[in-house]
Formats: C-alpha cells, structure tokens, sequence
C-alpha cells in the first residue's frame, strides 16, 4: 500500500495532476483552419497541437467570428431572451430529468416557477423547486452573471442543486438547457448553421455554435462539474431529434448536462457568448438555407465534428492546480460552544499561475512556497457534526479544488481518579491531581470550568492539577472536607470531581479571636501616596503553632472583589508576624481579614483602608519632524532610514520611565526608558522629548510608539513609511529544524532559514501573556541571515511551551511567517515535523517516587547556611531502569525566604509566571540506583520546629512539592531564627544646613542585622542624580550596631543655582543573609525587567512607617544666591566613537566614546551623561560615562567604553544619541543621532560584519568544588579543539573537547577547587575570551549521615563482634610495675593512664595541640626536648599522619586492581578542635565523596564508635574516614584506605623500631613507630559502619608493598584498612598519640635499626667495596627499570611520594 506521503511526492515530482476522483477531463488536439490561417495575425494566430488561438474579440475555431456587444438581459427567470436589432437570442433551463443505468427516463420535472432572489447591477440569483414522491425537494438554484467588456458580452451561468432522492444509486440526473437564435427577417436568402465541437487546451469544454446569418450564440459547456465538492468528468451531448426542424432564419438546440449521482449538491457552470462572423451559407456545418430542405440529425457533442472553437474568456476550469491534505489528524473533539478547532495542512502544486491564497471560508496562511507549489496552514472552528470542508485555490473552487473528510464530535468524560489530594504549598496555594479518564490529548481542558473558582492545568497522561482560587477558598463554607470541581462539556453533560482536604493541616485548634493579634495597618487614617503600586500594608501576629495556617484577606474595590494571602516574614511557630498587601483604592473602604475556624465558618477582622493612588493624565502635543528630514545610509542590503520625532508633553516630568517601541515590542526588554534617553532640553517643568529612530529602508511601513509615564498613559503613536521601498512581498522560509537536549532543562533548537531580505528575528512566544523572546542574528552560527542556520539555547521549564502552539519568524520587511508545532514546514521535506522541545513523562512520579532521605536531617540554621543532599529513588517495575536514569530533574527550595529571594509573587495563574528559581539538577548514583542532589539550606529560612519546603520539578507542569509527601520524607528544622524580612527604616530626620543636605535614617533588622544597601535622589527640577551606598560600617558612631543603627544620607552640592526640592526615588536595604527591602517612587526599568507581570511586592517598602506623611522623602536647597541666570542648555562641543564599522560577531566588539560639553555658568561634574545606541528594533543599549578626561568650570570632557551585544542592529547598522548633561541653572541637554549627524559628529556605526566562525563564551552551567563536567554556551565554538583553565595559582591545564554545536560545548574533567578559574576555548584559527567560573562550595560538616526516619535506628551487626586472641603480659617489671599497669590472666597487661602499650612502658605525651593543615589531612606533630637523658636541647621529634591514597585490590589474590591518590582535599574548620576535609575520587564515571574529619581530644574522654565504648586519652588525634558509594570493577574485590604514619629525629646514632599487632582491651590492631625513646602510637579497630551497619573490617600493614622507609632516626609505616564490597558508605575511626617510653629502643630491641660504629676497613677493602658497589647499583638500575616496566606499585609509590615532596 503506497502511503499518503509516497503518492504526494509521486505526484508532486511527476508533475501529475489528480481531481477530485477521475482524470480531468482533456480535448484532442486540434487543427488550424481559415483562408488565410486563424483568420489571420490580427484575428488568430495557429498553435501545434492545439489548433487557433483567437484574439480578442474574435473567436471561433478559424477565428472568424466577432464577439459583440448586445444589451443586458431583462431580469426574468433564468430565461434569457435579447432583442438585438433584428435578431432574438434565447438561453433556458427547462427541464431535470432522472434516468436510470441504461439512460431511460424515470422521472421529468419542468422547471417554472421561478423566484428572484437577489439582483444586483450585473448578477441576479432565482431559484425554484422540485418535489418528488414522499415530500422530498430539491431546490435549484441558478445565479446568472452577465460580463461586458468594450467588444464582447458574455453571460455566465451557475446551477447548483441541492440534494435530490435518487430511485436508486445507479441513477443519474440530466439537466437540460435550451438555445436559439432568430433572425426577423424573411425576404432574403438567408442561411442557418448549428455545429458541436471541443474547445482548444487548456479550456477542455464542449460547445454548440449556433448561427443565423452572420449573427451567432456560442453556448460552452465544460467537460466536468463539481459533484459533492469533488470536480468529475462529464460528458454534455444533444438532445435535437429529427422533430427538431431547422429553419434559414430560426435554428435550436437542446443540450442533455449528465449527473451522476450524488449525496449533497451538484454545480455546473456553463456561458455563453454572442459575435458576429461571415454569413453562413449552404457549406456550413448543418446548414438550412432558404432555398433548400430543413435538415437536423441528433447527435452527442461528444461525438460531433472535428471542427473546434476557442473561446474568447478564459475558462472557468481549474487550471493544472493539484491539492494534497497533509493534516496531521481528522480527529477533532468539541469544546464549548459545540465547536471543534481544526487544523489542516494543505499543499498546492501548481505549473501555470502563481497562488495567492487557498479561500475555504477559514483562515488560511502560507507555510512555504517555491515556483511549483505552496504549503499552507489552515485553521478553523467548526460546528460539531461537520465532516466536510471543501478548499479552493484563488477564490475559485474550479481553479483548484480539494474536500477533506474529517470528523467533529462531543466527547463525555464520565469518571476520575484522585492522584492527590487537596494540599498546600507556597508556590500554587491550595490544589489537587486527579486523572481523568478518557479525557483527548488533544483538547484544553481550559474551556470547561469557571476560571474564577479553580484552574486547571493538564499533566500529561490524563492527569490535571487543579489549582483552587482564594475565591474559592473563601466561599468554601458547605461539605468543607471534600472540595468539588464542576467540568461542563459541550454537551451539557457535567462531571463533578470531588477531592478529600484536611482542614487540621491548616486551621487550628483555637475558637476565639485570640489567634489573630496586633493588627495594624499602613498608612493608618486618610493619606496620598504618589507612587506605583502602594496599597494599605497589614501587618499581624499569629499565636497558632500550625506552620501553614491560611489567612486570606477579602477586598470590595469598586464593585469588584479581590483576594489576597498573608505571608509570614519572621518570628516562630506560636508567635508569628504575618503581612499582606492590599491594593490601593480612591474611596474611604472597609476590608476583611478571614481565619478558618474549626467549624468551617469565618472569624472576620475589619479593618479601613483610606489610601489614595495619585494618577497623572498626561496630554502630548506635538508632530513628528516632516519627512524632508528623513536621512538615508546606503548599505549592502539596503537602506537604512532614520525617522525623528519632537514631542513637547506639556506636564511635569516625575521620574517615570517612558516606553519607545516599534510595532509590537512594547514589552520588550528594551522598550522602558527613564531620563536622560529621550531628553531633548529642559528642566522637568518644560521638556522637549526627542529621540531617532532607524528602521529598514526596505519596509513598507511600520509604527512606532511613544508612551509617557505608565503602561495605559496618553502617548504617540506614528506611522513610518521608509522613503523608498520597493520590496517585494516574500515570507521568510523554514527548511529545516532539529531539536537537541543538551544539559539539564536546556534545549539546543537549529533552525535553517531562508529569506530574500534576510531574517529579522525568530519569535518564542511564552507563556508569559503579552511577553516573548526575541533571537536576533547573534544566534546566527553559520551562513547569513537570508540563508543561515540559527541555534537557540532554551530552557524548557524556565520559559515553557508557548501556549499559541507556533513560533514567528519575521524577516526585514516586517513580514512573518507562523511555524505550528508537529505540523509539516517546508517543501524541501513535507515528511519535516516542527517539534518544539519538551520533556515527557511516562510515570507516575507521585506514585513513584519512594526512599527519600537527607544527608543530615533535624538540623540547625540558627545564623548559618546548612549544606545538605537529598537523597531519593523511584519504584516502578514497568519502568526501564535506562529511562530511569536518564530522568531530568530539578530542585529548589519554596520556602518564605528562597520565594522571596526571586521576587516570586503567588497570583492565580498555576505555576506563576515569575516562578525562576535557580535548579540544583539530580545526579544518578549507579551503585545505590538512586538520584542525589546537593544543595544549602539558607540560615533562618524556616521557623524553628517546622519542615523546609522544597520541590522537585521534572517539566514546567510537572513536579512535585514537599506536603504532597508523607511526614517521613519531610526536611525538619530543629533550630532557627526565622527571619525573610529585609531591614526597615524606623526614624528619618531631615537635615538641610551649609554642610548637610539630606536625611539620617534609623535602620533596623531586629533578627539577622542591616548588612548594606543604597539609596537614589533626584532633583525635581533638574533631574539630577545622587547614588548613595550605604555599608555597616557607614553607620554613625555610636548609634548602635547591626540590628539598629544610624546612618546619614547626604546630598554633595557643588554651587548649584537652582532652588530645588531633592526626592528619594529609590532604595534598596540588605541583611546579612540577603533577604531585600525596597521602594521606589516609580518602577524603574531593572523592576520591569525583572519582574515580567508588571507585580510589584509593596510589603517590602522600607519606609513603610512612612507611608502616612511622603514629604519625609522629600528635602529643599538652601536659598542661595545667585550671580547668573541661566536659560540656557549646556552645548556639546565635539563627540567622537572610536570606530564607525564593526564586525558584531567579533570577540572584541568594545567602542569607545569621547565627548566635551560645555556651559558658560558651569556644569554638573556629579553627573554622568549616557551614550546609547539604537538598532531598528529600538532595542536600546548604553554607556555611562562614568570616568572625567578633565573638567573645569565651563567645561567637562566625558570618556565611556561599551561592548556591543553580538549581532546588534546586524547588518543595517545603529545610531548614536548621547542625553543627561546638566547645568548649575537647572537645565539640562541631550542629543539624538539627528542633531549629532547635523552637527557633523559621529552618529552611525556600521554592522555589516557579523563573523559566525569566531569563539565566543556568554555563559555556563552550575559547577560546584568537587569539579567535573559543566558546559559553556556561546556562539563559534564548534571551530575549537581544546580549553585552557587557568586556576588560582595563574597555572594553565589544557583539557581535550569534542566539540559537537556551535552554541554549547561540554568540558570533561574539571579538578576539584574552591577557588574561581578562568577558561578559555582555543581553536586552528582563533581563542576565545576568558570566561570567569565560580563554582559553588559545599562542605559538609557532619561525620554521619542522619537518616530521615524518626527514631534515628542504631547500627545493627552484621558480623560477630572482633575479639582479639588472649595477650600475655610482659615487661620487666610486670606491666610496667604497680604504678603503670596490672596483669589480667588471659588478658595482658591493663595500664593506667597515661601509659599504653604491651608492657605499659610507654606514657602519653602531652603535646599541644597541632596546627591543623589547610591543604591535606596530615597531622604534623613536633616534639621537642622529651627525651629520655633530656641532655639533648636542640633534639625534636617530628610525627606525621597522612591519608595518602584508596586502592581496590582483588580479593582472593590480594593483588592491586587500581589505585586513586588522593592530592586535592577541601578544608573546613568546624571548630577549634576538629577539622574537616574533603575530596573526590572518579572510578567508572562514578564519584566518591572521602569526608575525614580530624579530632583533637586534649583531655581524656570516653567515646563511642559502632556501639563500642572507647577511651581517648589525652593529646590524642582521631581520624573518621567515610566513603559514600564505589563502584567496584568487580564483586570479588576490596577497597584499602591507605594511612602512612612516620616519626623521624634530628639526632644520628640512634635507633628505631616498628611493631604492629593486636591491643589488649579494645580488640583493635595498633602499630607503633619509635625512634630512640619517643613512639607514634596509632590504633585501628577493627569494626567499621559499612551501609549502616556494623561489620569487621580488617586492617593489613602494607611496608614490604609500598616500600617504607626506615632507617636509625627515621622509620615510616604503610597501613590499609580493608573494607570489602558495600552500597552506600562506610565509616572507619582510627586514632594516634605521640608517646615517651621508659627505655630507649637499642639494638637489642626487636626489629631494630640502629647506625653503624667507625669504618676501620683499610684501603683494598674499600676499593673492593666500591667497585662492588658499582656492580651492585648497575644492577639495581636494571632492575629498577623492569619493575617500572611491569607496573610495579612499590616503584609508583616511591615515585609519587618523591614527586610530591619535590613541589614543597
């Protein structure tokens, strides 16, 4: 079976043209005839193969006969009868007839009784009926068009029958037309002709000619008919019998229309022409002259003379159109209102006429188009029960014709299944999940329920989350445990869904009013507030002890409700402060404060609110500069034309911004200006704004707008015409795209288009309402922008699916192109699908989701950040356990502080639209088959006694938040000072004198202390600007400290002579753990950047005591006097830019600016002008000029260096303008690229260039301090090989890459650091810039993991309980003696403290404690002066003990596998006596964690490891190892952490000595090092914590593998604690002591080494002694060199540790 696609490109390749479902129809060739041929060159001319073709008004197959002119019919029934001079003509419709298989008639109806319907000058519509048997009817309708030109007319019918109740199917109708011609004249000998024929290609109709004398009715009848929308073949034929006499003067003809059968209409559109030809005489075809006999035969036109006639009007056929349906699906189900939104995809191929539109009564755009074909898109909302729709190519169903069958149908969903119950979180307030069964894919749920009660948001699989509104909330009083969701369908059948909910989660025990306390409101009484977005603040406390309790606050503003929730800000569970903003109003209003009481009912709160919001109505006068001052740069693609406006607003500025956008950019990032840009001169009472504006010379038109103030204000909107376009109209062209998950939530989208003008830019709506994002050419990476490639970096759940299901694509003529998801794009390959990236899901993470635990858990974030992992997994045996480790997952935290910290503001839309956290992503552990995370917990950012919430997000729908989980899988915070509240200021005292002019502020944070902030001042008059930065230690001397503190705010003047009054317009204030308070006057364009819903957080003001009397803000200039009056603006003396062409994909694409102003009574030095360039978008970047070349009194010149955005204004290049010089008069000055280019200094910078090949970095992925793998995005990266990273100490490593996108590149392997380094990418041709990373510190301070179920379970025994063999005691004395120990039979020798050892001989010594090492855990301990004669002063004894290394080794044949040195730890002081220490080791792409902490116990102390009771002694380090996961090469093998430990002396002639053995009482192994009399004294248990468990772990002295050293003053031990296989971690707890031993080791000792006495030897005994020596190192050499070659350990461990002490 041949697929629908295989025969598209059959068809469309082959040129071969299918209608409806038989061939079109196509006459025979034809021959040229007439003396002279066609009549002759001005009447015809011959065509092979197709015979004459006529020149207008000529016709007929010689080209003989002259179309005329007759008068307009009479409007009667479709009968037409003309009275030309002396000839009649008559055209009529009389009969319909059915007919069966053999053509005998079964039925007649004569057609009368005909109704005008419509009539217009040239066009008249009738229609009449016929009944048949049973009542049926069929109504014939016929419009008649009539056509007149300078030297024809025509008349043109249509008939279209309704449908008709056939006898039977294989019957047909017959429609049958009447013609005559008649001429009023009888004398003469006059002649009659009737002939049949073929018209020529391509019109492929039939035609009868009938002709009195020289006057003629040419009536043509195509060879097909639309039958139920489909065009079949027909075959007309005469009907004359031989009854039907012809007379000389009076000649008719009955034609027989054949239609077969069909369901629903017919139509059929025959004309009719009238001319003037020569007479006909007795040689004409069927001729009857007035001297002869009348003569006529029945005949099928069909069948008839080989004769032919071409029309002189084109055909009403199709002409070689050929249409395809390459819809997705046919399938549509209806929403309310019983309509279906349909979507098709139709392609037109084409070889004759270009295609302008597909007409189908729906909307229908062009996809793609090329010379032979067109795709288009076409859309559409349907009545529910259409199954047809019929398109047609040029508005003309018979040019091209294609009906697509599809369906439109109800669909009922009838039962749910609850997934989650009603919960809570901070993120979508009250919701739950429940799937829907049979609920289509393909509909939006969002046409079925009331929006204002709950939304509803679909999760895939038929699951939706239901999102309750406080409206809801509030008017829940009935039924309060079950909350119900009503889904009207288009069928008036509703489902409702009803979900449990536990109030005792959110309402608490008390019934009285004693919960709610201390509610107060701000402003308090009536006050004004000039500002944006204040409303009454209400502040309260809270005595319940729920941490989630709801307080919702109910509004009636101007007959509208509104409803908002309380926050918490700070305090602790039973006494908490809550807030909560509450819109602005223009009337005296009494608002609500609801808590929930047991009983489901309301306790109420009445509070009045009496603020008032000032608005300003802002007129603008004024007209755009006249077209003659329109300026045109000749560049390569075009012209670029800069458009200028003057606008004189006739209010006073206030410091609002102002928005300037082209066309439809009014939200972008670009749009929002404040002063100076736009500027013109001035003082804010009289201002002239005036900016230029560049716009591509090849556009039609454009508009571009000014508003002034806020979003709704009174603005200007313009026309643009550029001066002289002459584009051609041409719609950018996808050819190709492909989709590439990269990282994380990140996307790589390529897109391959093509434009004749060049693209613009691609267009992602998201689902940020009026919002979007724009990529411009600086995501060109390869060709140019009219055929190029283009790669975007998109963050699936950042940015989310855009909800219009389409991109744009706009190119330089401001033309688009509209891109629908899944849906065929391009010509070049219709089998293309445009998938925009997503993440799917085919799991139940709810139900999945199991085994959650936390690194530590109960903890304390009293005034700390808390490093913490979280731990979980997923159970599902459907689930591959490939997929499930290839899952996606984000966290965040969602608690008060981590919201706030990203200005997250809950509104009703689900999963709200500034909801931008910063995801720590999941990492597969593949030995424990679970994910892990890490992530910091901040300090105070829950209460104390409560859980931290948190999230896990898998898609922008899907995720899951930490109460939808049960209690064993919550983070608990045991300790905390709750605090997300930023300082506040509680007294302002204004203070203006000859020193002073400003304020001083009382600042207070009463929990986490004021840290910095800074405060912005404008001159109301002049719009001057004061910056004031404010740090703890700015605080005024003795007023107090962190928590409360003074601070003076100072306005520097310099000899102003304006009187003016200053205004705070902004403020921000910090705390030491970051959380924000700030006002401002006006929202200023960071906000609006930020914050992209236009939602402002007024609980976060500052000056929220304040907001009662505003004036406080407010301070005036001292009168001075003045010695000048100055009316006039500052003046620009020269402006220059560095370069005036850019290549903007270069690396370096800084500009430099260089200007002077100047002012005879004195500028502004404080002040810094900005420069800005301006592309023709009117996005907006600038430079600030904030360094001073030099400067007097009249003159400052200013120097600012920019980097221009890559591609920016790419290739038409950006203006220049220049704004914010201020005089000491109040006046101020700027310049747009008009005025600049007036005066001749640089205004426009070229962009022409715009490398794609040069490697540029823009941003990276999150790396933390254990190192690794992270990407970097840009632009050209493709073209480089290798990455340089400079570390802290300026030392470069070079790291391979393999390059696989232009925009982002994965570097491998990054070393562990804490320190920020710096990468640079290098390729054949070209580096890279250098590209800063910091990465993020974790260290984890807790020696155990705490699981997260409550109780903590204590380690269980695995494996019996080591026990060493029975000692026997030793010494001489016993033990040491009675004061050092006792003899235990079958024990050994018991010492007391403070001596150890076999025979007690040894004593502890007291040391102070070591100086930790911040770069390894290595405890370096000297001791001096401690030995035993004590005759030595100089004599020290050096200890060292390392964690060198962690080697895997076989099992069965003790052999090494593989060994991991351990070289870069990270170092954290916990506390005064412990030291913590981290690093990482990689084995199969798995990380290990090593966590070691060092002890110092400084007094004797009883401790416990692995529920063994242990004695400390004093002056004792502790070393606890732990290991999170390995992964093992295979299960026979076994991990050794390697410990050296090593004593050395100063003294020579000395001895020293090693023993390694078994402990008396503690059942552990000991080793022991002396030299001469002083001993390092480690013990090594032998039982460990391995996955929670307790088991022996044995502990092997490795000196004879590794080769230690030991000589007479220096011997050096290797130690490995053997761990066998393990999932999860292990946790081992060696410890060491310095000791002092009654009796210095000699060569008695056992296993000693001491130094040799005096060589007596004489001189041959050298001799012979070197010459051997010799031999024996040659030898040694040799040997050396196999071991090396064999891999030997001993040799690499000799290597390494040379190696290392080398670099100290």
């Amino acid at each position: 079976m041949v697929s629908k696609l295989s025969t598209l490109f059959i068809f469309f390749f082959c040129f071969i043209l299918i209608r409806g479902q038989e061939p079109t129809p196509t006459n025979k060739p034809q021959i040229c005839l007439g003396n002279p041929v066609c009549s002759g060159p001005k009447q015809g001319y011959c065509k092979e193969n197709v015979g004459c073709v006529c020149i207008s008004p000529w016709s007929g197959s010689s080209c003989s006969s002259k179309v005329i002119v007759v008068p307009q019919p009479s409007l009667q029934p479709p009968i037409i009868e003309i009275f030309n001079d002396n000839n009649d003509y008559t055209i009529l419709i009389t009969e319909i007839r059915e007919l069966d298989i053999n053509n005998n008639m079964v039925k007649s109806f004569i057609l009368n009784n005909w109704v005008l319907t419509s009539n217009s000058p040239n066009i008249s519509n009738y229609k009449t009926t016929i009944v048949q048997g049973g009542g049926a009817t069929t109504t014939v309708n016929v419009t008649k068009e009539f056509f007149k030109d300078q030297g024809f007319s025509k008349i043109k019918y249509s008939v279209n029958l309704s449908p008709y109740a056939f006898t039977s199917q294989l019957n047909s109708l017959q429609i049958i037309f009447k013609v005559q011609i008649q001429l009023n004249e009888t004398n003469n000998t006059i002649c009659s002709s009737k002939e049949y024929g073929f018209t020529t290609q391509p019109d492929d109709s039939s035609y009868i000619r009938l002709q009195v004398s020289n006057s003629t009715l040419l009536s043509r009848f195509p060879n097909s008919c639309l039958v139920d929308d489909k065009i079949l073949s027909i075959s007309p034929i005469g009907l004359d019998s031989d009854d039907l006499k012809s007379k000389s003067n009076n000649v008719v003809s009955y034609i027989g229309i054949p239609i077969p059968f069909y369901v629903s209409s017919i139509i059929f559109n025959p004309d009719f022409s009238f001319s003037l030809e020569k007479v006909a005489n007795s040689s004409s075809p069927n001729s009857v002259c007035s001297s002869s006999e009348d003569s006529q035969s029945s005949t099928s036109l069909s069948e008839n003379s080989e004769s032919s006639t071409s029309s002189s009007l084109s055909s009403f056929l199709f002409k070689e159109f050929t249409l395809f349906d390459l819809s997705e699906t046919h399938n549509y189900y209806a929403t309310t209102g019983n309509v279906c939104y349909t979507v098709f995809i139709i392609l037109v191929t084409n070889s004759t006429e270009p295609i302008e539109n597909l007409n189908n009564g729906i909307g229908c755009s062009i996809t793609s188009q090329n010379k032979t074909a067109t795709l288009f898109t076409c859309t559409s909302y349907v009545y529910v029960g259409t199954n047809q729709i019929n398109f047609a190519v040029n508005n003309d169903l018979l040019k091209g014709d294609l009906t697509t069958n599809f369906e439109c149908k109800d669909f009922q969903v009838n039962s749910y299944n609850i997934i989650q119950e009603v919960t809570w979180s901070s993120i979508l307030k009250f919701s739950s999940i429940v799937k829907l069964d049979d609920f289509p894919d393909s509909v939006s749920i969002s046409e079925f329920y009331d929006a204002s009660l709950f939304i509803i948001t679909s999760l895939g699989q038929n699951m939706f989350r239901i999102k309750y509104t406080e409206k809801y909330y509030i008017l829940k009083t009935s039924n309060f445990s079950n909350w119900e969701t009503e889904l009207k369908f288009s069928n008036n059948k509703n489902l409702t869904i009803s979900v449990p909910y536990n109030a005792t989660k959110y309402i608490g025990s008390n019934t009285n009013s004693h919960e709610i306390l201390n509610l107060k409101t701000n402003p308090t009484g009536g006050a004004s507030v000039e500002g944006e977005f204040l409303g009454t603040i209400i502040t309260f406390q809270s005595s319940s002890l729920l941490q989630r309790v709801v307080y919702p606050v109910v509004i009636l503003n101007q007959g509208i409700y509104y409803y908002y929730f309380s926050k918490p800000i700070y305090g602790n569970l039973g006494n908490m402060t809550y807030i909560c903003n509450v819109a602005h109003n223009i009337e005296k209003r009494n608002d609500t404060l609801l808590r929930r009481k047991e009983d489901s009912t309301f306790e109420t709160f009445i509070f009045k609110t009496n603020l008032k919001f000032i608005f300003i109505n802002i007129v603008i006068a004024g007209s755009p500069i006249p077209s003659s001052s329109y300026s045109n740069v000749p560049i390569e693609i075009g012209t670029l034309n800069m458009f200028s406006i003057e606008i004189s607003t006739g209010v006073t500025y206030n410091h609002q911004f102002n928005q300037f956008y082209k066309g439809n950019q009014k939200y972008s990032l670009g749009a929002f200006k404040s002063f100076p840009y736009g500027f013109l001169k001035g003082s804010n009472p009289n201002y002239v704004i005036g900016t230029s504006v560049p716009v591509s010379g090849l556009i039609y038109q454009t508009n571009y707008s000014y508003i002034c103030k806020t979003e709704g204000s009174i603005g200007l909107n313009i026309s643009v015409i550029p001066l002289n376009s002459n584009a051609e109209l041409s719609i950018p062209q996808l050819i190709d795209s492909e989709v590439i998950h990269l990282t994380e939530f990140k996307f790589l989208i390529r897109f391959t288009v093509l434009d004749k003008y060049g693209i613009n830019y691609i267009q992602i709506p998201t689902n940020e309402g009026q919002r979007f994002n724009q990529y411009y050419s600086d995501k060109l990476i390869s060709g140019s922008i009219k055929n190029g490639v283009f790669e975007i970096v998109y963050d699936i759940v950042k940015f989310g699916l855009p909800t219009t299901n389409e991109i744009i694509i706009k190119n330089n003529i401001e033309l688009y192109n509209t891109i629908k998801f899944e849906n065929s794009f391009t010509l070049n390959n219709l089998s293309k699908k445009f998938n925009f990236p997503s993440i799917n899901l085919n799991y139940n993470y709810l139900n999945d989701i199991k085994n959650i635990s936390f690194y530590v858990n109960d903890i304390d974030i009293v005034d700390k950040t808390v490093d913490n992992i979280i731990y979980f997994s997923f159970d599902n045996n459907n689930l591959n356990l490939n997929y499930t480790k290839d899952l996606i997952i984000g966290f965040t935290l969602i608690d008060p502080k981590s919201l706030r910290d990203i200005n997250f503001q809950s509104g009703e839309e689900v999963f709200d639209l500034n909801f931008y956290p910063i995801y720590k992503f999941a990492i597969w552990d593949e030995i424990n088959s679970r994910y892990y995370i890490k992530f910091k917990v901040p300090a105070n950012t829950s209460p104390s006694s409560s859980v931290l919430d948190w999230m896990l997000v898998f898609n922008k729908e899907n995720f899951i938040t930490n109460t939808q989980l049960s209690d064993e899988y919550q983070l608990r915070i045991k300790d905390s000072n709750f605090d997300c509240y930023g300082p506040i200021v509680t007294n302002i005292i204004k203070i203006s004198n000859s020193t002073i002019l400003g304020w001083l502020f009382t600042i207070e944070d009463e929990i986490n202390g004021f840290k910095d902030g800074y405060v912005t001042v404008r001159g109301l008059v002049d719009n001057s600007l004061y910056n004031i930065t404010l740090k703890l230690s700015d605080m005024v001397i003795g007023s107090g400290d962190k928590w409360r503190g003074d601070y003076l705010i100072n306005i520097t003047q310099t000899g102003e002579c304006v009187e003016q009054e200053f205004t705070i317009t902004y403020a921000l204030f910090t705390d030491t753990f970051g959380n924000v308070n700030k006002y401002f006057k006006w929202v200023t364009e960071n906000e609006l950047i930020m914050n992209k819903n236009y939602i402002i957080d007024g609980t976060a003001n500052p000056f929220l005591n304040f907001l009662n009397d505003q004036s406080i803000l407010k301070i005036s200039t001292i009168n001075s006097i003045c010695f000048f009056s100055d009316a006039t603006p500052p003046e620009l003396v020269y402006f220059t830019a560095s370069t005036t062409e850019m290549d903007v994909g270069a690396i370096d694409r800084s500009i430099t600016f260089n200007f002077q102003a100047y002012d005879p009574d004195g500028l502004k030095d404080d002040q810094n002008p900005i420069v800005y360039i301006t592309d023709t978008d009117s996005r907006v970047e600038e430079c600030i000029s904030t360094t001073i070349i030099s400067k007097n009194f009249t003159h400052i010149e200013y120097t600012c260096t920019m980097e221009v955005p890559i591609g920016f204004s790419h290739p038409y290049g950006f203006l220049l303008s220049v704004y914010g010089f201020i005089n000491r008069g109040g006046m101020y000055q700027g310049y747009s690229s008009t005025y600049l280019k007036a005066l001749n200094f640089n205004w426009y910078v070229s962009t022409v260039s715009l490398s794609t090949s040069k490697p540029i970095i823009t941003d990276s992925s999150a790396i933390d301090n254990d190192g690794g793998d992270f990407w970097l995005y840009g632009r050209g990266l493709k073209s480089t090989s290798t990455a340089k990273v400079f570390f802290n100490n300026s030392d470069s490593q070079i790291f391979t890459i393999n390059p696989q996108y232009d925009s982002a590149i994965l570097v491998k392997n990054i070393p562990p650091t804490n320190n920020q380094f710096i990468i640079q990418l290098i390729g054949s041709d070209s580096s890279s810039n250098n590209f800063t990373i910091t990465p993020t510190i974790y260290n984890f301070q807790f020696s155990t993991p705490t699981p997260t179920q409550t109780p903590t379970p204590t380690p269980t025994l695995s494996t019996p309980t080591p026990t060493n063999k029975p000692q026997i005691c030793l010494g001489n004395p016993l033990c040491g003696g009675s004061k050092q120990g006792y003899c235990k039979e079958n024990v050994g020798c018991i010492c007391y403290s403070p001596y150890v050892g076999l025979d007690c001989s040894s004593k502890i010594i007291i040391i102070p404690q070591p100086k930790p090492n911040e770069d390894k855990p290595t405890t370096a301990i000297d001791n001096k002066n401690n030995n035993s004669s004590n005759v030595n002063n100089n004599y020290q004894v050096t200890s060292n003990i390392s964690i060198i290394a962690i080697r895997e080794v076989n099992s069965i044949n003790g052999e090494q596998v593989k060994i991991h040195y351990i070289d870069k730890w990270y170092y954290n002081s916990i506390s005064p006596t412990i030291s913590n220490y981290q690093s990482t080791i990689i084995n199969n792409n798995i990380t290990t964690i090593i966590n070691v902490t060092l002890e110092w116990f400084e007094n004797k102390s009883n401790i416990t490891f692995a529920n063994q009771e242990l004695i400390m002694n004093p002056s004792t380090i502790k070393y606890t190892v732990e290991l999170s996961s390995y992964k093992f090469s295979n299960k026979l093998n076994n991990l050794q952490v390697i410990i050296e430990a090593q004593i050395q002396s100063n003294e020579n002639d000395i001895c020293s000595g090693k023993e390694f053995g078994d402990t008396t009482l503690d059942n552990s192994n000991y080793i022991k090092l002396q030299v001469s009399s002083n001993s390092i004294y480690g013990r090594f248990l032998k039982r460990g914590i391995v996955d929670g468990k307790i088991v022996t772990i044995t502990n092997e002295l490795l000196d004879s593998k590794l080769n230690s050293i030991s000589n007479e003053n220096n011997v050096q031990s290797y130690i490995g604690i053997v761990i066998g296989q393990y999932e999860t971690s292990v946790i081992i707890d060696p410890d060491f002591s310095l000791l002092l031993d009654n009796q210095a080791i000699n060569s008695n000792s056992p296993n000693s080494i001491c130094a040799s006495s005096e060589s007596s030897l004489t001189k041959g005994q050298l001799i012979g002694i070197i010459i051997g020596s010799f031999i024996f190192f040659v030898s040694a050499i040799i040997i050396i060199l196999k071991i090396a070659h064999s891999k030997s350990l001993r040799f690499k461990i000799f290597v390494y540790k040379t190696f290392r002490k080398s670099k100290k």
